[in-house]
């Protein structure tokens, strides 16, 4: 196992989350469609792919990355070239011979920057396209199409476009959903570094979402956590004792892979010269992770999506919270107050830094704090001072 940070990992990097696995597939069996819940940076991609690597031989899985994205037209035009890649249509040649005879059959007569004209027949736009090969599709196996930074692409269109385009996405996306010709052998799955529920939230859209089956990726557990992280070094060639374990997740605390490879990194590279593991190489581990801008800046950029009043009014918060702790609902709504923020507003930026991975009110609802005491602390010395 390798010890990787920030990227998705694959095969035996990726740390088994059986029962989430099994939640998945509980849904697709059923012909149910997915939105995968969780904040950024716990593993939604590295989950993806192991679906994408380790679904059984009754199913066509396909994955498609859509971030880049910044239009309605670029989406579905995506979407509609994915399913005619030569690479895929190289699987299908093996696995639904059907399908395949179908794509080949059909002669792609002009395109446009919008359109696409089969054969004699009228231009299609690129969604109905893409709807009409997935009606084609009779193959014995079940179509998963997993599509990853789909909530980024709706907030893209919103704005790079309008919201307006933003909802006929939404719109068209549960149409093509809830088609009986489609749903019986078709099934979506949706993931992002944000939340879709909190962008379609914004442009009041959410729905056009309520019919998918959420399914929360979580931290790991503690002893979870803890096998994850004694297996990372050990298989790093770092001799390890449960003491120096825990004491790695007492910094870490939300254990979520990415900040456990953070810490792991910094480790073996401080291991390598000086092969002692100790409270006194962990404390230098975390010290070095702090000093790593990279794996960080991402937290701040991100609101610069806000206006500039919404963006004052989160950074404040997160600022407060890095200072003292701890911040209460009530002083978010002084906090809101100042910036003239009606509260319904400031509730959804709360929502958003809730569901980004930023703060958490669990256990008093009344209370939120840092998920991550290392983003806490980089906050602090990065943003607030």
């Amino acid at each position: 196992m390798k010890i990787i940070a920030g990227q998705a990992v694959r095969g035996s990097d990726f740390w088994d989350r059986k029962y989430l696995l099994e939640d998945i597939l509980d849904v697709i069996e059923s012909d149910g469609h997915i939105l995968l819940v969780a904040p950024r940076r716990v593993g939604k991609t590295s989950l993806m792919y192991r679906i994408l690597d380790t679904m059984d031989e009754g199913y066509l899985v396909i994955y498609i990355n859509t971030e880049a994205e910044h239009s309605l037209d670029d989406f579905w035009k995506k979407l509609f070239y994915t399913l005619t890649d030569s690479e895929f249509l190289g699987t299908i040649q093996q696995t639904a011979r059907i399908f395949y005879k179908k794509l080949k059959s059909i002669k792609v007569n002009e395109l446009t920057l919008k359109s696409v004209k089969f054969g004699d027949s009228k231009a299609l736009e690129y969604d109905q396209a893409f709807k009409e090969l997935l009606k084609s599709y009779d193959g014995d196996k079940k179509l998963v199409i997993m599509l990853d930074e789909f909530s980024q692409t709706v907030e893209n269109i919103i704005n790079h476009e309008n919201s307006i385009q933003a909802e006929k996405l939404l719109q068209s996306h549960r149409e093509i959903r809830q088609d009986k010709h489609i749903s019986q052998k078709t099934v979506f799955i949706y993931a992002g570094s944000i939340g879709l529920e909190s962008v379609v939230a914004t442009i009041q859209a959410s729905k056009h979402i309520n019919d998918l089956d959420s399914i929360s990726v979580p931290p790991l557990e503690f002893n979870d956590a803890k096998e994850f992280t004694k297996k990372l070094l050990e298989q790093n060639d770092i001799t390890t004792t449960d003491e120096d374990i825990e004491y790695i997740l007492e910094k870490v605390k939300w254990y979520i892979p990415f900040y456990i490879q953070l810490i792991c990194k910094e480790i073996k590279r401080l291991y390598r010269r000086e092969p002692i593991l100790g409270k006194a190489t962990i404390d230098r581990a975390e010290e070095k992770v702090l000093q790593q801008r990279k794996d960080f800046i991402h937290w701040e950029e991100r609101l610069n999506i806000l206006s500039k009043d919404e963006r004052k009014f989160a950074k404040d918060v997160l600022n407060s919270i890095s200072i003292s702790d701890t911040i209460t609902s009530n002083e978010i709504v002084n906090l809101g107050e100042k910036y003239q923020l009606d509260e319904e507003i400031a509730k959804k930026i709360i929502h958003s830094l809730k569901y980004d991975g930023y703060i958490d009110n669990t256990p008093n609802p009344k209370e939120y704090r840092f998920n991550s005491p290392l983003l806490q602390t980089w906050w602090y010395h990065n943003v607030a001072n």
